[in-house]
């Protein structure tokens, strides 16, 4: 394994991505100074697809080490770097929960949703919905830490079992996935208070799946393009099926959510599709669906373009486009009638995902391109399908 021992120059990235940053930084204080209302639903958007990303490359993580499969270990580290993301997204949420004022409606509700506000007095108490997002943000940072820990001792130490590593994994998941069900009612659904979906929850895991698999992607091909990683045609397949999938069942949560809510034709849930079917909102609906459905479902479909990794990182490229539409189209509507994206809108984007890219970056700084360590590696790398 020694000759498969390449360190990872991030310098690059960092430097870029923190520039990036600290531009948007700025620029965020600023809108928040002449246009809080707007600036901090400009931040919470953004926020929420960066941290739905990390929150998806983590499930990912996760999801390699449960199912003990062997080639996931050739991306195990693309995979880190994306989990990574939780930790510093979880900082940048503090603006978010020290103006909660700015953000949620249900803090000072106006008359019309004071009724909604007061069936729920308890559950959206201030001290109560601060407690429940530390919670959520110690269930994604613990196991992205110790996963991580593991396999740098790994590098090093190499142990023959995962045995470890698999029940953290096995006994995280769940809790995952019921802080992002939780998280996502708390951050995002309530922006309507007077509006619930029981499948809100799962949309947004299948949006983070989605968007997660996507930037591991990324990753990966950033690694085979500077030659750092010696992924193959093999790997670039296996993480296309993958993205495939995601993008049928993200599809089949957000087409039976909406169907089923209009069918039932009730005014309390059918108002956050009306207020999002008018004044060029229902382009921005058509674009998330074109750039997460509409051309990716059957760009995915030919094996041999899929084992092109220009060819899928490309497609990745756009989902999270398409990914940031959706958390956009989920979020502005509150303050605006109609989509007119702002400066503070990408003043906040360069904020969360350039500091966000800098931190991960700068923790991947040095690290063997490959789980030196890891057991199934050997495998990994020679994984071939015939599929």
């Amino acid at each position: 394994m020694a000759a498969l021992r390449r360190e990872m120059d991030m310098r690059p990235t960092m430097l870029v991505a923190l520039v990036a940053g600290v531009a948007g930084a700025i620029g965020v204080v600023i809108g928040m100074i002449v246009d809080p209302r707007r600036a901090f639903a400009g931040y919470l958007a953004a926020w929420s697809a960066v941290a739905t990303v990390a929150i998806g490359g983590l499930a990912m993580l996760l999801i390699g080490y449960a199912a003990n499969a062997r080639w996931p270990a050739a991306i195990r580290r693309p995979s880190e770097a994306v989990a990574l993301g939780v930790l510093p997204v979880a900082l940048l949420a503090i603006p978010l929960l020290v103006w909660p004022e700015h953000v949620w409606p249900w803090v000072h509700p106006a008359p019309a949703h004071v009724h909604a506000v007061e069936v729920k007095r308890v559950y959206l108490s201030l001290p109560f919905f601060r407690a429940r997002s530390l919670v959520y943000f110690a269930i994604f940072v613990i196991p992205a830490e110790l996963l991580r820990r593991w396999s740098r001792l790994r590098d090093s130490t190499p142990s023959p079992v995962l045995d470890r590593e698999r029940t953290l994994a096995c006994a995280m998941l769940p809790l995952v996935g019921l802080a992002l069900t939780f998280g996502s009612f708390d951050w995002l659904m309530s922006l309507q208070p007077d509006w619930w979906a029981s499948g809100f929850g799962l949309y947004v895991i299948c949006a983070a799946l989605l968007a997660g698999m996507a930037m591991i992607i990324i990753v990966s091909y950033r690694g085979v393009a500077t030659g750092t990683t010696p992924l193959r045609g093999a790997h670039f397949h296996a993480m296309g099926r993958l993205l495939h999938a995601y993008v049928i069942l993200w599809t089949y949560i957000a087409y039976f959510q909406a169907m089923l809510i209009q069918i039932a034709n009730r005014p309390s849930e059918a108002t956050f599709y009306v207020a999002r079917s008018y004044d060029g909102w229902r382009v921005v609906t058509a674009l998330v669906l074109i750039l997460q459905f509409a051309l990716p479902f059957p760009l995915l479909f030919p094996r041999r373009l899929k084992r092109r990794p220009r060819y899928v990182a490309g497609i990745a490229v756009m989902i999270l486009v398409g990914h940031y539409l959706d958390m956009w189209w989920l979020v502005i509507p509150r303050v605006s009638s109609a989509p007119v994206p702002t400066w503070t809108d990408s003043a906040a984007l360069l904020a969360i995902a350039g500091l966000t890219t800098a931190a991960c970056a700068w923790r991947m700084h040095l690290s063997p391109s490959l789980p030196v360590g890891d057991p199934y590696l050997a495998e990994g790398l020679a994984y071939e399908t015939t599929t």
